[in-house]
């Protein structure tokens, strides 16, 4: 069937859409750039925490030098590659379309010229007092006629066959991105993929617990915004948790059924610690954009105008929100300072670590081997429920009365 947008040549020589190939291009991108920085923070925790020892050190290590970096790493450089290759064809597709629509219009002249060649010939064939030099010159411009447009038609399907043959080369590309140039094991990208997507929850719970850990160890300048950042992926984490059909299922059986079984205990202290999690930041960013907005009317008050009213917004929300999760951070422990008075003094921050640690290793158990293992899922359970029963509520409420009493 002849394509109507290429009515003269009678068919679409670089048939494909650029405008889908940029937008999965950048989807892809968007992705790899992703998985880079997951790879990246997770290389960063790891040569972080290389200073600290002890067994909550060793189950910190273990939860991300298994497969997750390697997993990490390959899908960005293979995702990266295949970016690439589709922004090539992407040009590559927009110059043979050119190219095409250039020979339509060619093809449009020359079939005319054709028309008119017809035309004159049977003309001049249905005169009796046609010479024969007349009726072999009107042949003659319709053969050349014909002879034009066939060319143009040659250089289309030429046009053709290279459309077809870089369409098959930059498939073999795609190929050997996904599956030669990162993963060596063909179809290991989808395995690796599926793998990330299964973990996705509790990746992001683990990477919030050690970056909440490496807050608690690092300089004081760091602290804050480490504090955000764990803070942030808490609250990813929880969304993916949420979302999740398996925790879902559990907390529906439990709810409605009754069956309050380990599945249930676990999904129960897998939201409620994400929950916790977000918390701090979110009460934060509350109280700062409470300042923000009296700041935006202030500034609209007195007309500041519109760029000076949001960048005065802006930094009071930088501000104050930043002074809001000081408050929070430095609301007393309750555990910690129970354990410092009964112990010795200065046993507070260490303990904060050792917590810290244990809710490092119990949210990592999901991504080890391990955690395949029902008996010690289900201890992993218990004393993440533990930590955050005897620690962390008590910790929150604590920065909640330290939240609001505080005044930006």
């Amino acid at each position: 069937m002849a394509d109507t947008s290429f009515p003269h040549l009678g068919w679409n020589p670089a048939p494909g859409s650029p405008a889908e190939i940029a937008a999965l291009r950048s989807k892809l991108t968007a992705s790899a750039s992703a998985l880079g920085t997951a790879h990246r923070l997770v290389d960063q925790l790891l040569n972080e925490s290389s200073y600290w020892k002890g067994e909550a050190a060793d189950a910190f290590r273990a939860a991300l030098a298994g497969d997750l970096p390697r997993y990490l790493h390959n899908a960005h450089r293979s995702l990266t590659k295949a970016a690439g290759r589709l922004g090539s064809w992407h040009d590559d597709l927009v110059a043979y379309q050119a190219t095409a629509r250039g020979y339509e219009a060619r093809a449009g002249l020359h079939a005319q010229a054709v028309r008119a060649a017809e035309s004159a010939h049977a003309s001049t064939a249905a005169r009796a007092d046609a010479s024969a030099s007349e009726l072999t010159s009107a042949t003659t411009a319709l053969t050349r006629a014909r002879e034009a447009l066939s060319d143009v038609r040659r250089l289309a399907r030429e046009l053709e066959e290279t459309h077809r043959t870089e369409a098959g080369r930059i498939a073999k590309a795609l190929d050997e991105a996904t599956d030669k140039l990162a993963p060596k094991e063909p179809g290991l990208l989808d395995r690796a993929l599926g793998w990330v997507d299964r973990n996705l929850g509790d990746g992001l719970s683990t990477l919030s617990a050690c970056v909440s850990l490496i807050a608690l160890l690092a300089a004081s300048g760091a602290t804050l915004p480490l504090l955000f950042i764990a803070a942030g992926l808490s609250l990813a984490a929880l969304a993916v948790h949420a979302n999740d059909p398996k925790i879902q299922s559990a907390l529906g059986a439990g709810f409605r059924e009754g069956r309050f079984d380990a599945k249930f205990w676990s999904a129960a202290v897998t939201l409620g610690g994400d929950a916790l999690g977000t918390l701090p930041g979110v009460g934060a960013v509350a109280k700062g954009a409470r300042g923000a907005v009296a700041a935006v009317r202030e500034s609209a008050a007195a007309e500041e105008g519109l760029s000076a009213t949001l960048r005065s917004g802006a930094g009071v929300l930088r501000s104050d929100s930043a002074a809001a999760m000081r408050h929070i951070d430095e609301a007393p422990k309750p555990l910690a300072e129970w354990t410092a008075r009964h112990t010795r003094s200065g046993a507070t921050k260490p303990v904060n670590a050792g917590l810290a640690g244990i809710g490092v290793a119990a949210s990592g158990v999901d991504l080890t081997p391990a955690g395949e293992d029902e008996s010690v899922k289900t201890t992993a359970t218990t004393v993440d429920g533990a930590r955050l029963a005897a620690a962390e509520v008590p910790n929150i409420v604590s920065a909640a009365r330290a939240w609001a009493r505080f005044t930006p």
